[in-house]
């Protein structure tokens, strides 16, 4: 469970984040929602671990800062999106996930069978297990985000912070990958996932938090055409899916 408090963060020459506090517990996916430049990617890489930050932002009563860098590796995985991975060289697949083991290693040694088990369980989940063997440099942007959503599974901890994990993926692999992090949440993890496409991640989300230049301007369980339009300077028409139990929006043009 994460709770923020009066959270300020950003980086040399800007602030991003300003004052925001919320709370996220455990069994739950919320969507992190907002437009570009709002903050979403800021606050994912301070709940990470991998940006400092002034006020408080504790992870099950133990604040961030204090807590071991290997500890928070075994409770907090971090996927990014495709668009910002950039490997340096022509790891396999396979190697790509493995790294997500090494919280689990001693410094010299070898994977153990439970983790190869976990490793190849996760590509199966994620449908790539025909792609272990190839180079990541040879893959598109939706196999590299397959890969990297595996990784952030194999990592196996209680926490996933994904930052848009479906922005590269066709609409049956990002369905694929929004019930699954939903699944993975009602068994007891604690997903935050930035977004764009609220009509691919809301039905499947818990709820959302609204971020708009920085401040937390909404949250809650169902989104409105008011947030929205407060959120995006647009209006937005809401309609239903055949099921007739999904909210869904359209932005409408200006």
């Amino acid at each position: 469970m994460y709770t923020l408090t009066d959270l300020s963060a950003g980086y040399t020459d800007h602030q991003v984040l300003k004052g925001v506090s919320l709370t996220v517990h455990d069994n739950s996916l919320f969507s992190l929602i907002g437009s570009n430049g709002s903050g979403k990617t800021t606050l994912l890489r301070v709940l990470a671990g991998l940006l400092s930050y002034t006020g408080s932002a504790a992870l099950s009563s133990s604040e961030l800062r204090s807590i071991p860098r290997r500890v928070f590796s075994r409770t907090v995985a971090f996927c990014m999106s495709a668009r910002s991975f950039h490997p340096a060289s022509a790891f396999t697949v396979r190697e790509i996930i493995s790294m997500s083991r090494l919280p689990y290693m001693g410094m010299f040694s070898r994977l153990s069978s439970r983790d190869n088990d976990i490793i190849s369980r996760s590509a199966e989940i994620l449908g790539i297990s025909h792609l272990l063997s190839r180079s990541i440099l040879t893959l598109s942007d939706g196999q590299r985000q397959l890969v990297l959503i595996a990784s952030a599974l194999a990592q196996d901890t209680r926490t996933i912070l994904l930052d848009e994990p479906t922005s590269s993926l066709d609409p049956d692999k990002s369905a694929q990958v929004w019930a699954l992090l939903r699944k993975l949440a009602d068994e007891g993890r604690c997903i935050i996932a930035a977004v764009h496409d609220i009509n691919a991640s809301m039905p499947y989300s818990h709820g959302y938090f609204a971020l708009k230049d920085g401040v937390l301007i909404s949250h809650g369980s169902r989104l409105s055409g008011q947030v929205l339009r407060d959120l995006y300077g647009a209006e937005f028409a809401e309609y239903h899916s055949t099921e007739g139990n999904d909210e869904l929006w359209r932005a409408l043009p200006k």
